[in-house]
């Protein structure tokens, strides 16, 4: 009897551990199920939790003056906004304007001037979380930006500073509050920001290794610069790696757009501006090398379009750090270094709006016309897109041994150079 009443007391002590289990086990389903989801962090505004009283007495609702916009641009975190539609040939009247943007709760104001260049106008990245209204100034008088036709623009979701992202969501609709109570007379502009964590999904930063592209036109591999002294495809994949581990350091996500026995071009659904596009990255770094002989030490491209000046903060880090950058640039708003990229020509020698380097050309979006330009039409997907800020850092030349032996002697120091001008550059 005794060793009976033992084994009931056994079975009942496993019984009830496993109950407990069980029951600790529903809980954390129930808690896993239950926790707010990262899809649903990103999907919440700024406005969801807004003091709707404190709102309807801040936000304006009548003006003096207004300005009506009729296009924007957003080319990496710069949004640039137009009095006409953008690529149009006449001088824009928005440059040379200041952009002030007032916080809505807060009346807090920030500047920005926009000269005419996709990398000048608001800094999307610097912007603090809330609700802004957007004016300009016309002949010294304040006005409230407006668009004839209301839209909400795609969301976009900045860098990560310090493990965290905004996301900014820029649009012009009379009735954007509508559902607090508030109405407007026209499609006034507003720019909302919104803290958030990181998406695994978005990158900051994509880097394209050149060479052993993918020609479609003649269903050939362009391997690149290559030479006894050096080869571009397995030169640019090295260095890639050194460039991405030094800006993971910086907490930046950062993604390599080509392994080393793949051969993507420039165009097409597999091409490299393809694979950038779908990252949602703001940088898009090309490392690539040169073929000109009198090339003895590193330079960069950048795109007509910008002032140049992510490039010019890199030269004078490089300079700076005591490395040698080759002795060229483009015009004197350019440090050493710099040059812009060249446009192409019709066949009666007409000058296009469009640059030559598809590294560059490309991956701009709308800024820089991607996918309408040359035989291909593989990227026409793109050519409404928002931009990705476009870098192309020509480490050394293939054709000039001493342009190799100074790379290969200073390679990582040019990486960690180049990553910190990038870092201050976008204030990382």
């Amino acid at each position: 009897m005794k060793k009976t009443r033992v084994i009931n007391k056994r079975n009942l002590s496993t019984m009830i551990i496993g109950m407990v289990t069980i029951a600790v086990a529903i809980v954390c389903v129930f808690l896993y199920v239950s926790k707010p989801k990262q899809t649903n962090k990103s999907s919440q505004s700024y406005l969801n939790g807004v003091d709707v009283d404190k709102l309807q007495k801040k936000v304006g609702k009548d003006f003096e003056g207004t300005y009506l916009l009729k296009d924007y641009v957003v080319y990496g975190e710069t949004l640039s906004l137009y009095k006409s539609k953008y690529g149009s040939t006449e001088t824009d009247k928005m440059q040379g304007n200041n952009i002030v943007l007032r916080n809505v709760m807060t009346d807090a104001t920030t500047s920005f001037t926009f000269n005419g260049s996709v990398d000048s106008g608001v800094d999307l990245g610097t912007l603090k979380e809330g609700i802004y209204e957007l004016y300009t100034y016309n002949h010294f008088e304040k006005e409230r930006i407006y668009f004839k036709d209301a839209f909400k623009a795609k969301a976009i979701t900045t860098m990560r500073r310090d493990e965290k992202v905004t996301s900014v969501s820029f649009m012009a609709d009379k009735n954007a509050l509508k559902e607090y109570g508030i109405q407007f007379k026209k499609n006034y502009a507003f720019i909302i920001v919104t803290n958030q964590e990181p998406n695994e999904d978005i990158y900051d930063v994509v880097i394209d290794p050149c060479g052993n592209a993918m020609n479609y036109f003649s269903n050939t591999v362009d391997v690149g610069a290559s030479t006894s002294v050096l080869d571009e495809a397995s030169s640019s994949l090295e260095f890639a790696k050194k460039v991405k581990k030094e800006l993971e350091k910086k907490g930046l996500k950062v993604k390599i757009l080509r392994k080393e026995n793949e051969t993507p071009g420039y165009y097409g659904a597999n091409g490299r501006p393809a694979r950038a596009y779908k990252t949602k990255a703001k940088l898009y770094l090309a490392l690539g090398a040169s073929l000109d002989e009198n090339v003895y030490a590193p330079y960069m491209l950048t795109s007509p379009y910008t002032n140049s000046g992510l490039a010019n903060t890199v030269s004078y880090f490089m300079e700076q750090n005591g490395l040698t950058l080759y002795e060229a640039r483009t015009n004197t708003t350019q440090e050493n270094g710099v040059l812009y990229d060249s446009y192409a020509e019709s066949d009666n020698g007409k000058v296009l709006e469009y640059e030559l380097y598809p590294q560059l050309r490309e991956t701009g979006g709308k800024a820089t016309y991607a996918g309408v330009y040359g035989d291909e039409f593989k990227n026409v997907d793109y050519k409404d897109a928002y931009g990705m800020y476009g870098l192309y850092f020509s480490y050394a030349s293939a054709m000039n041994s001493q342009s190799v032996t100074y790379y290969n002697e200073n390679a990582d120091a040019i990486a960690k150079i180049l990553v910190k001008s990038i870092v201050r550059y976008f204030e990382i």
